[in-house]
């Protein structure tokens, strides 16, 4: 059994949502057009990443989540999507998984808030991992600065996950930790990985580069952006999964001898 994902690497239109909304539905369409499953966009993608700012923040039922709901009804695509998420006691660094039909599917808060940005002191973390089912894949989330924190993804591949979907706003700076984590992440689970962020060009807040990709169960690319806005095929074979957990486990490796 295969399926096809698309990731929508792009540079949000800085704390802009109604036009990021225009953009998110474009790609929404290419990606059904091609016949992708599911669509994912990075992090925060409709006001861009801020650690500092909680403008338009809303709960689950508010209209950027209905926007979001919609979008992914009309083309009939499920869609993971980013907002900022009012909740009791503060704000939420939060994705939004859709299905086909527009119903919520899975809601995760970002866990491990970048505390080296301060994010910690504006946002409350999240808890609680969030999985959901995809045309039979299980997919868990994951937001950014988790990619850092392996017993996540050891934790998702313990509730039967596929892959795990990392929407992010990875620095340039720091771009070869990207990748690695991303490759390290699939091996050590062997599932996919795969790692949305924004396209290369500077926010208010940094510098960006690309690279998004999918890493696949022996922790190789299966497909990887380049640095400018684009939509990345990637299609995931349920076969190389349970070929890649017949053999060594990282996870599982002890000395022999």
């Amino acid at each position: 059994m295969n399926m096809r994902i698309a990731l929508a690497q792009v540079l949000p239109v800085w704390a802009n949502p109604a036009e990021n909304l225009v953009r998110v539905d474009r790609y929404a369409a290419d990606a059904a057009d091609a016949g992708a499953a599911l669509v994912i966009f990075p992090e925060q993608v409709l006001f861009g990443w801020d650690p500092s700012s909680t403008a338009g923040a809303e709960d689950l039922a508010g209209n950027l989540v209905r926007a979001l709901a919609r979008c992914a009804r009309d083309h009939r695509i499920g869609l993971v999507g980013s907002i900022r998420e009012r909740v009791e006691g503060g704000t939420r660094n939060t994705v939004v998984a859709f299905d086909a039909m527009g119903r919520t599917v899975a809601v995760y808060a970002k866990r491990h808030l970048f505390s080296s940005a301060l994010e910690d002191r504006v946002y409350l973390p999240g808890d609680t991992p969030a999985v959901f089912d995809c045309e039979g894949f299980l997919f868990g989330l994951a937001i950014c600065y988790d990619l850092r924190f392996p017993a996540d993804f050891a934790g998702y591949r313990a509730m039967g996950a596929d892959g795990v979907l990392v929407t992010a706003a990875w620095p340039e700076e720091r771009l070869h930790h990207w990748s690695l984590f991303l490759r390290a992440r699939a091996l050590d689970n062997r599932l996919y990985v795969a790692g949305v962020s924004y396209a290369r060009g500077r926010t208010p807040i940094g510098a960006y580069a690309g690279a998004s990709g999918v890493a696949d169960p022996d922790g190789e690319f299966c497909a990887l952006a380049g640095t400018e806005e684009s939509l990345l095929l990637a299609d995931l074979d349920r076969q190389r999964i349970e070929s890649a957990r017949q053999g060594p486990d990282p996870a599982r490796w002890t000395p022999e001898g």
